[in-house]
């Protein structure tokens, strides 16, 4: 629909047509199933056009009318309302039931006293994350550092500085990091991004690398 950068590195370019240039259904953001109608002629045949033209190719049938296409889906899809019932005012659909989520219990947590040395682990999710950050190199820098924040009351108590190697241990479990010293993280507590504390547990460890 609209030609940029991404043509040029492109095999095959199919044409698109923007809301204002088809007829057919689609469901809004609150999950009501709304129609669409044509109002100007686009200057390519629209995509069940040629998607239905591509189907032939491999002898499959697919129907190029969007009313048509409906009734096939309607049963499975929308409770079996016909095409001609599907105005532009639209009830919202019931709210399905949720299912009942029994939490597992607890980890037994361990003494939190003076000597135990024991902080509870915050875990949290980075803004950039998930298989789209980790596996596309160029946008490696978006992932976080493997950094550990903790209070500087705690810091100091154990002798750690901003920029430090320590070392995060739970159960015999245990990993590098690099501290970072942070305001808004309470005495007691540490933060660590969710993808770097495999294998940690609820409360850890935290003590300065040895050199």
């Amino acid at each position: 629909m609209f030609q940029g950068v991404a043509v040029g590195w492109a095999d095959l370019v199919l044409p698109g047509t923007s809301y204002l240039e088809r007829d057919g259904t689609y469901v809004n953001l609150e999950g009501r199933l709304q129609r669409l109608r044509r109002s100007v002629i686009p200057p390519a045949p629209d995509e069940l056009a040629w998607i239905s033209k591509l189907a032939e190719r491999f002898d499959v049938e697919v129907s190029p009318y969007p009313s048509v296409v409906f009734e096939e889906l309607s049963a499975k899809c929308y409770g079996g309302i016909s095409y001609a019932d599907v105005g532009e005012h639209a009830r919202l659909p019931a709210r399905p039931a949720l299912p009942v989520l029994i939490p597992p219990p607890a980890p037994p947590r361990p003494s939190m006293d003076a000597g135990s040395g024991a902080l509870r682990l915050v875990l949290y999710r980075p803004l950039f994350s998930g298989p789209a950050v980790e596996r596309v190199p160029e946008i490696q820098f978006q992932r976080p550092a493997l950094e550990v924040e903790l209070s500087a009351k705690d810091a100091r108590s154990r002798g750690i500085a901003n920029g430090d190697q320590v070392v995060v241990g739970s159960n015999g479990s245990s990993r590098e990091f690099r501290a970072r010293l942070s305001r808004t993280v309470r005495a007691g507590t540490v933060r660590i991004a969710d993808e770097h504390a495999e294998g940690l547990q609820p409360h850890v460890e935290v003590s300065k690398a040895s050199a």
